[in-house]
């Protein structure tokens, strides 16, 4: 008696699958324009900053003032450092994005950066139209007033918008330092770029903060600039290192 056996259908070999793109490659488009528009605007805020006139002590309103108003073109140096200042907060968040992909407390703290950077360029708006538009409008009638009694009340609406300003400067160094304090925690605590930058932007971030208190307490003056200068100088340092590391990492295959 002649018996046949049928085999019983195996399981069938897995079709080739397209491999998930790695969070690198989902970057990539992100930190490289975030790298090329901070440049940008770090380009943007160096001519700005030449234009800008500010040969006699910020603090003297009086001078300030004068100084201020032979400035012809006072409007679009201030629209220009916004926007200098906007591409660098774009290019924050693409930094924060990358950032936030990292697992545990670093991560956390990218998220946090990446807001409070958005609240930065948000002040920082406000800022420039009452330093911009409002301050020299102020001032413009102060030197057309005929009276003195009109040149006072000028003067005084003027000093007001100028403490405006130097409070909003005070809340902008804030949050700016909470942005790099932030960022740079979670870049020093993480592994994706290198330590020391991190650290570099802890520097700068604390720094910022005590000018900002300072420049809120006194304004513009030489105590607020003992924090201010070397937190420039730490910023300049933070933002280099961390656009070239953004597009190193957006061009690595």
């Amino acid at each position: 008696m002649h018996t046949t056996t049928t085999r019983q259908p195996g399981p069938r070999p897995a079709e080739p699958t397209e491999a998930a793109p790695s969070t690198r490659t989902l970057d990539a488009p992100l930190l490289r324009v975030g790298a090329g528009l901070g440049v940008l605007g770090v380009v943007l805020q160096v001519v700005m900053d030449r234009l800008h006139p500010h040969h006699v002590d910020p603090n003297h309103s009086a001078e300030v003032f004068r100084e201020y108003a032979h400035s012809e073109n006072w409007t679009a140096i201030h629209l220009g450092q916004f926007l200098g200042t906007l591409l660098i907060v774009v290019a924050l968040v693409a930094l924060s994005r990358a950032l936030s992909r990292q697992p545990g407390v670093a991560g956390a703290l990218a998220v946090v950066g990446g807001v409070t950077a958005v609240t930065v360029g948000a002040v920082f708006a406000v800022q420039m139209a009452v330093d911009g538009v409002a301050l020299k409008a102020a001032i413009d009638s102060w030197g057309s007033a005929t009276t003195p009694g009109d040149q006072s009340t000028a003067f005084q609406l003027a000093e007001g918008v100028r403490w405006l300003e130097k409070g909003l400067s005070g809340i902008f160094q804030v949050t700016n330092g909470a942005t790099l304090l932030t960022l740079g925690l979670s870049i020093a605590l993480g592994r994706s770029y290198p330590r020391w930058l991190g650290w570099v932007g802890l520097l700068a971030g604390l720094a910022f903060i005590g000018g900002g208190v300072s420049t809120a307490h006194t304004g513009f003056s030489a105590m607020s600039g003992t924090f201010l200068m070397p937190a420039s100088l730490l910023l300049a340092t933070f933002l280099v290192g961390a656009f070239t590391s953004m597009w190193r990492r957006s061009v690595a295959r």
